[in-house]
């Protein structure tokens, strides 16, 4: 019993880890947005160190953990509609951010950081916008 409390605790405190700092991150982009491209650059460089060493993480510990509660309970995984449900979520979300919203954001911080050193060619706006539309899209979908 003790076990199975100390796994439920880490679901939690994953979940509210993994989607609170998420949640920032818009705030973060906004607030680069208005004071600047070094400021933009700096905000994007945070979001993407705080996805790689704490969301990211937290994500996956949502996994383990969930797994192993749904082990320790002896639930059969695959007759409960909530839980399908769950783990579809799950990976297809995971797949669309491998997929779509890393490589976007990724450019989207590549194309900030020239911007904000003078290194952008003619179309590094334009081209920034295009990944930011990207990475949003990602993001929302």
């Amino acid at each position: 019993m003790r076990f199975r409390s100390l796994l439920l605790v880490l679901h939690v405190l994953g979940a509210v880890v993994a989607f609170g700092f998420s949640l920032a991150y818009g705030p973060w982009i906004r607030r680069g947005d208005v004071d600047g491209p070094d400021a933009h650059a700096f905000a994007l460089r945070t979001v993407s160190w705080i996805d790689r060493r704490i969301t990211t993480p937290a994500y996956m510990a949502q996994l383990v953990t969930g797994l192993l509660l749904v082990a320790t309970l002896n639930w059969n995984l695959l007759r409960a509609a909530w839980l399908e449900l769950s783990l579809g979520l799950y990976a297809a979300l995971t797949i669309l951010a491998i997929a779509v919203y890393a490589p976007s954001s990724r450019r989207q911080r590549e194309l900030a950081e020239r911007i904000a050193a003078g290194e952008a060619e003619g179309n590094g706006e334009s081209a920034y916008a295009a990944a930011e539309s990207r990475a949003r899209r990602g993001a929302w979908s």
